[in-house]
């Protein structure tokens, strides 16, 4: 059965009277609740008003573009302690024998906390300029970042071992 209301066309079917609509967190609209009768019906409801996108301009706090640029400098810190470390190594290193590599394999790490750093910052700042919709998170880039300075750790070890064998 179909009925007219507010100039749309309304669908009344047996759900309507007796199945309750659950919220779906997956999607923007409700769905039917699981029947008992084997769960032939798999109509959806209409969308309320509450459930549709809005398109009402986003206002985008400062605080979000001083949280990206915090965020940017914090990997550059630690960057630049990395690469500190290794020029430091480099430099009180003997002329002769493996002292030099500690530090020429910190130096790489340092290059790539920078690289991953500068990607986020533009990345973040791009989406916030667009006003996308969050989350902005990146969930794999920190573990590359850990297992990168684990093998240079593991490395420098390998190192100091074949240096002293």
């Amino acid at each position: 059965k179909k009925m007219r209301l507010f100039g749309r066309n309304i669908g009344f079917g047996s759900w309507s009277e007796r199945e309750p609509l659950a919220r779906n967190p997956n999607r923007n609209q409700y769905e039917l609740c699981p029947s008992s009768n084997g769960g032939q019906h798999n109509s959806r409801a209409l969308l309320t008003n509450a459930d549709k996108p809005r398109k009402v301009p986003v206002k985008v706090d400062p605080k979000v573009w001083f949280a990206n640029e915090r965020t940017f400098l914090a990997w550059l810190h630690m960057a630049l302690i990395l690469g500190g470390i290794g020029i430091g190594i480099i430099s009180f290193s003997e002329k002769r024998g493996w002292s030099a590599a500690y530090g020429f394999v910190l130096l790489p790490v340092a290059m790539a906390f920078v690289i991953y750093a500068l990607r986020q910052y533009y990345f973040r700042a791009h989406a916030i300029r667009n006003r996308e919709p969050g989350p902005y998170e990146d969930r794999n880039g920190p573990y590359a970042l850990a297992i990168i300075l684990i093998l240079a750790t593991i490395t420098n070890v390998v190192i100091h071992f074949i240096a002293h064998s």
